[in-house]
C-alpha cells in the first residue's frame, strides 16, 4: 500500500543524507527558476529530489527523472519505489528501450534520455507532466544535451514547467547558464590511494587480466571485501573474468555489462549477495550505487564510440579516463566505511580535467533528423554548445537524399516515422522503401546492422549469424515485432536481398574498385572487401576500422548510368569563372565523378550562395584570415580597443558574434559583382556599428592624429592590442603630454631616431623628458649631429627636419 506523498510523515521518514538538511533551500531555489542541484557521491540526489518532487505536486501531477544508462535507469527506480512503499510499474516507474514498466498509477517515472527525446516529439509541450529532472547531466551525452536545449524551448510555452539538472561534478558551461545553483556536500568516508602502474621490464605490456590480478593480491583480506573493478569494455571484462575463475575457482563474480543477463546485474548490485568482485565499464562511474564496495582497482581506460565526421565511421577507440572520472571512482570505495583505491598507473600520468562533451564526436544522422522533426532551427537553440554546422550540413543532405528531409531540411513523413522504428535512420530508410512485404533476408541484415552484429567473413555468414541471434535473443524479437506492426509488414521466405534499397539507405558507403581490389569511398577512405567481389560497385553496410585501414561486408552491385547518378552524391560549389559567379554542380560516388554541370546563377541568387561559401571559408579558416582590407581591420581593431575600455556600448564584436550575425550585417552589402578577395568588410563593418558610433570612435581613438610636428600618423596597434605611434623622437618636442580620448585610453610612443631604428617606448612624454631624454641626448647628439637636440626638449619646435632645413624654413 503506497504513502500519503503529501503528510510530513512520508518527508520524515525518508533516509538521511547530506541533501536533507538543504530541503527548504532546494524549494527556495526552485521557486525562483530552473535548478542546477551540484551534488558531491553520497548527498543523496538521486534520491531525496524526486520524492520531494513527489510530496510537493498535486495527486495528478508527474514527474520524469533521467538517468543516462538503461541499469542505472531500473536500479533508482527499483529503489525509489521501496521507499515510496510498493511495487516498480505501481507510483514508481520506469522506460528504457525494451522495458516499458510504466501503469496508469505511475506518477514518477525514469527513463533514459533517448526515450525522453521521443516522449518530447509525440507531446512537444508535455501536457502532463509537471517536472523533469535531468541526472548525470555533466555526463554531456549529445542525447542529455539536446533534451536540454529543447526543454527551454518547452518552457516557453509552459511557465509552469520545473526543470532541475543535477551534476555530480561542476560543469563551467552549465554554471554560467544557470543563476539558479545548490551544491550539496557529499557522504563519503576517507579513501586511500595506491598507484600500480604495469610492469615495464618485460619484453611484452602486461595483459589487464594479469594486471588486475595482481593488484587484487596486494591489498590485505581482499576476498573478504566487495571489489568493484572499472573495465574498458566487454573483453576486459571477459579476459578479468575468465583468470580471476582459473586462480580463485571458489570466488563470487559478477559482471556489470548491456550484453549480462539482468539476473546476474541486479545480483551485481545487491549487498545481500557478500563479498564479491564486481567487473564493470563507467557504468558504475556516478549512476549506479553500490552500498558495500570497499575496495576499487580502477584501469584507468575507457573504451569510448568516436565518430569520424570525416569517413562516417564509429570507431571504438581506447583511450585514458579523464580526472573527474577518476575522482569518481575512487569515491565508489567511500560509500559506506573507510576505503581503498589501487589505480593501474602511474602517479605522474597526466590525465585530462574532464571528458569532452559528445557532441564534437556523434553520428550526426540521427541528431539531425530528431532536430528537423522538433522545428527550430537547429542553431537558434539554447545549447550547451552548438553542434558543428558543417557536420549537421552534410547530415542534412545525407538525410535528403533518403527522402527522410525535403529540399528545405524539413522533415517528411517518411522521416517522421523514423522516430516510431526506434532505430538509425540509415536503418530506418532500408526498411521503409519495404512494401507490404519484407524478405526474410533484409530483416535479419536490419537486425543485424541495428544490434551491430559482428562478423570477419562475408554477407551470408552475417545472415546466418542474425538468423541464430533472432531464435534466442528477446530484444532482436522485440525489436522486429515493433518494425512489422508500425510499418504493416509482413516476412517472406524469398532470401534475396534488395540491394537497390539497401544502396539507397548507406549511399555514401557505395565504393568503386580499385586496381588493388579495395574500393574506394567518397569519403577518400577505401575498404578491403571480407570475401572477394567480382563487381565494379559495391555498398559496404558495415565497415570495420582497423589500425592499418578498413574492411568491410561488401555486396555487390550492378548499376546503370541513371542508376549511378541517383545514387551518387551532389556536391553543389559556388565558384568564380568567367568574371562571374557560377553553380559548379557535382555528382560522385565511390570517389568517381558521374557527372557535372556549370550552371549560370540571376544576380538576385548570388548575395546568399556567396554568404554561405564565405562561412564556410571562416569555418575552415578563421574569419581574420578572410582579405580584409587595411581600413576595415584598424577600424574593427579600433572599435574593440574601445569596447574593451568601457568607452562605448557597442554591439558584441568577438570573432564567434560577428561571425554568427553575417547575415544581418554582411549580407546586405554582398552583390553578383563582389568577390572573395575584395569583401565589403569596412561599409559592413560600419552598418553593424552604426553612424553614431563610428563617429564616437572616429572621436575617441581617431584612424589618424596629428603630432606636434604638424603630421599626420596612423594609429596602429601592438601586438598586445594598445594604440601605438611611431615618429622621429625630434616630432615630439615641446609635448608633456599626447593622449586618446582625454587621457582614457592609453597610446604607446615609439620614439625613433632619424634613420628610423627606436630608441625609447613611452606612454608619459613629461616622464621621458625628465628622466630618460638626458642619456638618450648624450649618445645620439654626436651618431647624428645634423638633427636638433636641444638640453631643453620642451622649448624646441617639433620637426621632422635637420637643423639647416629647419633654419631656412625659419627665415
Amino acid at each position: 500500500m503506497s504513502q500519503d506523498f503529501t503528510s510530513k510523515n512520508f518527508l520524515n521518514n525518508l533516509p538521511q543524507y547530506p541533501l536533507t538538511e538543504l530541503r527548504n533551500d532546494f524549494f527556495r531555489a526552485l521557486h525562483k527558476g530552473t535548478l542546477l542541484l551540484e551534488a558531491e557521491p553520497g548527498a543523496g540526489k538521486s534520491t531525496l529530489a524526486p520524492l520531494w518532487m513527489l510530496h510537493q505536486l498535486a495527486a495528478k501531477q508527474k514527474i520524469i527523472l533521467v538517468q543516462p544508462r538503461v541499469l542505472a535507469v531500473q536500479s533508482l527506480a527499483q529503489r525509489l519505489a521501496e521507499l515510496v512503499g510498493d511495487e516498480v510499474g505501481q507510483t514508481v516507474a520506469y522506460q528504457v528501450p525494451y522495458d516499458n514498466c510504466v501503469g496508469d498509477s505511475s506518477r514518477l517515472i525514469v527513463m533514459t534520455p533517448g526515450i525522453l527525446l521521443q516522449h518530447l516529439l509525440q507531446d512537444p509541450t508535455l501536457e502532463n507532466i509537471a517536472c523533469v529532472m535531468l541526472d548525470e547531466i555533466h555526463e554531456r551525452s549529445v542525447n542529455q544535451d539536446t533534451a536540454w536545449a529543447w526543454l527551454q524551448e518547452v518552457q516557453i510555452l509552459r511557465e509552469d514547467l520545473r526543470i532541475i539538472l543535477m551534476s555530480a561534478t561542476p560543469d563551467p558551461q552549465l554554471q554560467q547558464q544557470m543563476p539558479q545553483r545548490l551544491f550539496a556536500p557529499g557522504r563519503c568516508f576517507p579513501v586511500s590511494t595506491q598507484y600500480l602502474p604495469a610492469k615495464n621490464n618485460t619484453p611484452y605490456p602486461e595483459r589487464v587480466e594479469d594486471h588486475v590480478l595482481r593488484a587484487l593480491v596486494s591489498h590485505p583480506e581482499w576476498q573478504a571485501a566487495t571489489t568493484l573493478v572499472f573495465l574498458a569494455g566487454w573483453s576486459e571484462i571477459e579476459k578479468c573474468t575468465q583468470a580471476i575463475q582459473a586462480r580463485y575457482p571458489n570466488q563470487a563474480i559478477f559482471r556489470l555489462h548491456s550484453r549480462v543477463p539482468n539476473v546476474e546485474q541486479k545480483r551485481a548490485l545487491n549487498p545481500a549477495s557478500g563479498p564479491r568482485i564486481i567487473l564493470a565499464t563507467n557504468i558504475a562511474e556516478t549512476s549506479l550505487t553500490i552500498a558495500d564496495v570497499t575496495l576499487v582497482i580502477d584501469s584507468g581506460q575507457v573504451r569510448r564510440p568516436d565518430y569520424e565526421q570525416r569517413t562516417g565511421l564509429t570507431r571504438l577507440r581506447l583511450s585514458r579516463i579523464s580526472q573527474a572520472s577518476a575522482d569518481q571512482r575512487r569515491g565508489r570505495a567511500g560509500r559506506v566505511q573507510q576505503g581503498h583505491c589501487i589505480r593501474l598507473w602511474s602517479q605522474d600520468q597526466p590525465l585530462a580535467a574532464a571528458d569532452l562533451p559528445e557532441i564534437r564526436a556523434t553520428d550526426y544522422l540521427p541528431l539531425a533528423l530528431r532536430l528537423a522533426h522538433w522545428g527550430s532551427p537547429a542553431l537558434s537553440l539554447p545549447w550547451l554548445e552548438s553542434p558543428n554546422k558543417l557536420a549537421l550540413d552534410f547530415a542534412q543532405q545525407q538525410l535528403r537524399q533518403m527522402k527522410l528531409l525535403d529540399a528545405d531540411n524539413k522533415i517528411t513523413p517518411a522521416g517522421e516515422q523514423v522516430s516510431a522504428l526506434g532505430t538509425h535512420p540509415r536503418i530506418a530508410a532500408f526498411l521503409l522503401a519495404q512494401e507490404k512485404s519484407i524478405a526474410e533476408a533484409e530483416m535479419l541484415l536490419a537486425l543485424a546492422l541495428h544490434f551491430d552484429l559482428s562478423c570477419e567473413t562475408d554477407i551470408d555468414d552475417l545472415l546466418q549469424l542474425a538468423a541464430q541471434e533472432l531464435q534466442r535473443n528477446r530484444q532482436w524479437q522485440h525489436q522486429q515485432k515493433r518494425w512489422l506492426q508500425k510499418l504493416q509488414l509482413t516476412i517472406v521466405s524469398a532470401d534475396k536481398l534488395q540491394v537497390n534499397n539497401l544502396a539507397r539507405a548507406f549511399s555514401d558507403r557505395i565504393g568503386y574498385q580499385q586496381d588493388s581490389g579495395r574500393f574506394r569511398l567518397n569519403s577518400g577512405i577505401s575498404v578491403e572487401p571480407q570475401a572477394k567481389l567480382d563487381s565494379q560497385w559495391a555498398v559496404f553496410p558495415i565497415i570495420n576500422s582497423k589500425p592499418k585501414g578498413h574492411s568491410g561486408i561488401g555486396i555487390a552491385l550492378q548499376l546503370s548510368a541513371d542508376e549511378q547518378r541517383s545514387l551518387s552524391q551532389q556536391q553543389s560549389r559556388l565558384i568564380h569563372k568567367g568574371s562571374m559567379w557560377q553553380l559548379h554542380n557535382e555528382w560522385r560516388m565511390g570517389g568517381v565523378v558521374i557527372g557535372e554541370e556549370f550552371v549560370a546563377l540571376a544576380a538576385e541568387q548570388i548575395p546568399k550562395l556567396l554568404l554561405n561559401l564565405i562561412q564556410e571559408k571562416i569555418a575552415e579558416k578563421g574569419l581574420m584570415q578572410l582579405s580584409w582590407s587595411a581600413n576595415a581591420e584598424r577600424l574593427l581593431q579600433r572599435a574593440r580597443f574601445v569596447q574593451s575600455q568601457s568607452l562605448l556600448d557597442l554591439p558584441n564584436l568577438n570573432d564567434e558574434a560577428l561571425t554568427a550575425t553575417l547575415d544581418i550585417w554582411l549580407l546586405p552589402f554582398l552583390t553578383a559583382q563582389t568577390t572573395l578577395d575584395q569583401l565589403p568588410w569596412l561599409n559592413a563593418l560600419e552598418f553593424y556599428l552604426g553612424y553614431e558610433n563610428c563617429q564616437a570612435i572616429a572621436q575617441a581613438l581617431p584612424e589618424k592624429i596629428e603630432l606636434p610636428s604638424g603630421r599626420h600618423v596612423v594609429v596602429e596597434f601592438s601586438a598586445e592590442g594598445v594604440p601605438q605611434v611611431s615618429a622621429k623622437l625630434q616630432e615630439f618636442f615641446g609635448c608633456e603630454q599626447l593622449q586618446l580620448a582625454g587621457g582614457k585610453l592609453p597610446l604607446k610612443i615609439h620614439l625613433l631616431s632619424p634613420n628610423g631604428s627606436p630608441l625609447a617606448i613611452t606612454m608619459n612624454l613629461q616622464t621621458f623628458w625628465r628622466q630618460a631624454y638626458p642619456e638618450v641626448r648624450k649618445e645620439m647628439r654626436g651618431k647624428y649631429p645634423r638633427h636638433p637636440w636641444p638640453e631643453n626638449p620642451l622649448e624646441h619646435e617639433a620637426t621632422a627636419l635637420t637643423k639647416r632645413k629647419l633654419a631656412l624654413q625659419q627665415k
